[in-house]
């Protein structure tokens, strides 16, 4: 991984290459990287028979083809070799593979025009997120979420007061009337 995210051109596949390769090692789907030799894998366990291809279903697989990749400059510039130091200074983490089963930041967007929540949920107030570049539309998108849910909680407020004047009501009825509770219940 470090070296095809350092010299993405040198590589005619992607990371995502990497990363399938990665998961199918153990996922035992594919009998390609299965015992230790290929005498074994074809003698012993035949193997080839009853399992799949792992370099087959890769190669079926368009999008791991790497689109800056040229083969005419690769060949020309021959084998890639860099300084260790170099190489070091630029490790990075592989975060699509170990990171892959934690928490992912998320902030959800939505294009110009498109409304969520429905007007009819929320009132006026309907863009959650919209696609915009920038501290000030970070600033102007959170003012207006803030806005939006200032507005949700009081009509939710104003919801539990009507509740509360309805079953206040009720109450005084029911105080008013003793015979009219009896039968309503």
């Amino acid at each position: 991984f470090q070296l095809v995210n350092q010299f993405p051109d040198y590589f005619e596949f992607n990371a995502r290459y990497l990363l399938l390769l990665s998961e199918h090692i153990y996922s035992c789907r594919f009998g390609t990287l299965l015992c230790d030799s290929e005498r074994e894998r074809e003698v012993v366990a035949g193997i080839r028979q009853r399992t799949y291809c792992m370099w087959e279903y890769l190669d079926s697989i368009p999008d791991l083809i790497n689109p800056v990749f040229d083969r005419a400059t690769s060949e020309k510039a021959g084998v890639l070799l860099m300084p260790l130091p170099m190489l070091l200074r630029n490790v990075t983490l592989w975060v699509d593979r170990f990171c892959m089963y934690g928490a992912k930041a998320s902030i959800p967007c939505m294009p110009h025009g498109l409304q969520y929540p429905p007007q009819y949920f929320l009132g006026n107030h309907s863009i959650v997120h919209t696609v915009g570049y920038g501290a000030e539309s970070a600033l102007r998108r959170a003012l207006e979420d803030a806005e939006m849910w200032r507005g949700t909680a009081l009509n939710a407020l104003k919801e539990v007061e009507d509740l509360r004047k309805k079953v206040s009501d009720k109450e005084k009825e029911s105080k008013e009337d003793p015979a009219a509770d009896l039968l309503s219940s």
